[in-house]
């Protein structure tokens, strides 16, 4: 394998890394379970809170209290 091989292995896999994180979510890390619209019209996750940015429902921290 050369060097251009390997360097194009890098080039497309960090395309794609930051096509993942750019990419809007549909399903909450924590449980799997799919985002709903919430009243403010910001997805959230209905089982425990979470919000796309890694934020809850009613907290303004990035982690819930516990």
């Amino acid at each position: 394998m050369s060097y251009y091989q390997l360097a194009d292995i890098y080039r497309v896999a960090r395309q794609e890394q930051q096509a993942e994180e750019a990419a809007v979510p549909t399903a909450c890390p924590n449980d799997g379970q799919p985002l709903l619209p919430g009243p403010d019209g910001e997805l959230y996750c209905n089982f425990d809170g979470w919000r796309p940015g890694g934020r809850y429902v009613g907290d303004d921290r990035a982690s819930p209290a516990r």
